[in-house]
C-alpha cells in the first residue's frame, strides 16, 4: 500500500510540474501589451520612397500614418497633414463628411490614396460610399523626422458619374449590404523601381473586366491597360470555354510585372537582390512557388487546410503566413512555413510569442518585412489584424509588430 501511495504521489507530481511548465510558457509568451498607438481596419502597409528615405505608411486612427522602414521604436509612427477633411459623422445632420482613406498605394513615383465619400439613403436608413477620389503626391519636403507635402503637391481625381460607375462599381445584395466590383493592388517591392499599383473593375452586366494602372504624371491618375489573359498567374486555371482570368494581385518578377489570379502574391525580394521565387495561393489554404515566367512550372504546398490565406511576408529564413476567411468566424491567426534557398519545405511552430498573440480568432489583414534580407528573428515584422470573432476586444484591432530587441517575445502592439 505504500508502494501504491508513493507511486501515486509521484505520478502527481510530475503532472502538476507539467501542467506548470504550459502555464510558465504561456506567461512568458503572454507579455505586457505595449499602449496601441496604431488602430483600426489597416489594409495596407505600403513601402515608399519620400525625400530620398524609405518609408512605411498605412492608413488607421488619424488618417495617413507613416514612419522610416528601419525605425522600430514604439509610439515612432507620425501623422501625415492631409489636404482633405477625414471623415467624421454629423449627428445635426445625420451624415458622414468628409473622405475616408480605403487604402495606400504607391509605385516608383507616386503615392496614392484610394478614398470614398458617404451619403445618406432615408429609405433604409443607410449611409453608403457613393464618390470615390483617387489622391496622388511625389514632392515630399523632410524636416528633421516630420514629412510634409504642399497641399497643392496632391493631385486629386474625381471620376464622373459615368466614371465612377466604370472604375468603382458597387452594388447592394439581397441582405442590403454594399459590395465593390473593384479590387486595387500593388507589387509593393522593396526596391522603388519595381512598384507598380493597379485598379481592376468588373462590368456585371456584360461580364468583362477591365485593368487601369496608377500613373500621378495622368490627369486622371488612371493609365488603362490592355492585358493578355493567358499571362495571368493561375493555378486553378481551367480549358473550360467560360474561363476567363482575372488579375488580383502583382508581383514584379524577371524584368517585369507578373499578373496574378489570387489576392495574396508577394516575393523574396530584397532591397539589394531581385526575386528568385514568387509566392501567391489558389485562393484558398495552398502556398505555390514559382522561378517561372509561366504557371505550368509552379509547385504547391498546403499551408493549412482549414483556413484560407490572407497575406505572406518572407523573411531570409520563412515565409509568415497571415489566415483569413469571410465566413468563418475562427479561420484567423498567423503561422509560418521554413523556407530553404527560397523553396518552402514545411509548417513550422515558432520561435516567438506570434502565435500566441495573434491567434484564430483575428484575421490577419496585411503583412510586412520591413528588412527582408533577414532571418526572422533578426527582422522587423508587422501585421495588421482584423475582427474574426464578435467576441474581439477592440483594444486589438490595428497594427502589431515584431522587433529583434524585444527578444522571442517580441510581437506586440504597435
Amino acid at each position: 500500500m505504500k508502494k501504491i501511495a508513493l507511486l501515486t504521489l509521484i505520478f502527481s507530481i510530475f503532472l502538476l510540474s507539467s501542467c506548470q511548465d504550459a502555464i510558465f510558457e504561456s506567461i512568458m509568451e503572454d507579455v505586457i501589451p505595449e499602449s496601441a498607438t496604431v488602430s483600426g481596419r489597416i489594409t495596407s502597409i505600403t513601402r515608399y520612397t519620400a525625400a530620398g528615405e524609405e518609408y512605411l505608411f498605412l492608413a488607421a486612427d488619424g488618417g495617413l500614418r507613416y514612419k522610416p522602414r528601419l525605425n522600430s521604436e514604439h509610439g515612432a509612427w507620425k501623422v501625415f497633414d492631409l489636404p482633405f477633411e477625414l471623415i467624421h459623422y454629423n449627428s445635426e445632420a445625420n451624415a458622414y463628411e468628409g473622405e475616408q482613406i480605403l487604402t495606400v498605394l504607391a509605385d516608383n513615383e507616386y503615392l496614392y490614396l484610394v478614398n470614398t465619400s458617404y451619403t445618406y439613403d432615408s429609405r433604409y436608413g443607410q449611409n453608403y460610399p457613393y464618390n470615390f477620389k483617387i489622391w496622388a503626391v511625389k514632392d515630399f519636403t523632410k524636416n528633421g523626422d516630420e514629412l510634409t507635402a504642399d497641399n497643392a503637391a496632391w493631385t486629386p481625381y474625381t471620376p464622373s458619374e459615368t466614371e465612377q460607375n466604370e472604375l468603382f462599381p458597387i452594388a447592394k445584395n439581397s441582405d442590403d449590404y454594399y459590395f465593390s466590383y473593384f479590387n486595387v493592388f500593388q507589387t509593393n517591392a522593396p526596391k522603388q523601381a519595381h512598384r507598380a499599383a493597379y485598379l481592376m473593375s468588373y462590368d456585371s452586366t456584360n461580364k468583362t473586366y477591365t485593368y487601369h494602372q496608377f500613373n500621378g504624371n495622368e490627369e486622371k491618375n488612371l493609365t488603362k491597360l490592355t492585358l493578355d489573359q493567358s499571362t495571368f498567374i493561375d493555378p486553378n486555371r481551367t480549358t473550360d470555354s467560360s474561363y476567363v482570368a482575372v488579375a488580383r494581385s502583382a508581383v514584379w518578377f524577371n524584368g517585369g510585372i507578373k499578373f496574378i489570379a489570387s489576392r495574396v502574391a508577394t516575393t523574396n525580394e530584397t532591397y539589394d537582390d531581385d526575386p528568385t521565387y514568387y509566392y501567391y495561393t489558389n485562393g484558398n489554404s495552398k502556398l505555390y512557388y514559382n522561378s517561372s515566367d509561366t504557371e505550368t512550372n509552379a509547385s504547391g504546398i498546403d499551408a493549412n487546410t482549414s483556413y484560407i490565406i490572407s497575406a505572406l511576408a518572407t523573411t531570409e529564413d520563412s515565409i509568415l503566413i497571415g489566415y483569413g476567411s469571410v465566413s468563418d468566424t475562427s479561420a484567423g491567426g498567423i503561422g509560418r512555413m521554413l523556407l530553404n534557398s527560397g523553396v518552402p519545405t514545411k509548417l513550422a511552430s515558432f520561435e516567438t510569442n506570434a502565435a500566441f498573440q495573434i491567434t484564430s480568432s483575428y484575421k490577419v489583414v496585411s503583412l510586412l518585412n520591413a528588412t527582408p534580407d533577414l532571418p526572422e528573428l533578426n527582422s522587423n515584422l508587422y501585421a495588421s489584424i482584423n475582427f474574426a470573432s464578435a467576441s474581439n476586444s477592440f483594444d486589438n484591432i490595428g497594427l502589431w509588430s515584431y522587433y529583434p530587441e524585444r527578444g522571442l517575445s517580441g510581437w506586440n502592439r504597435e
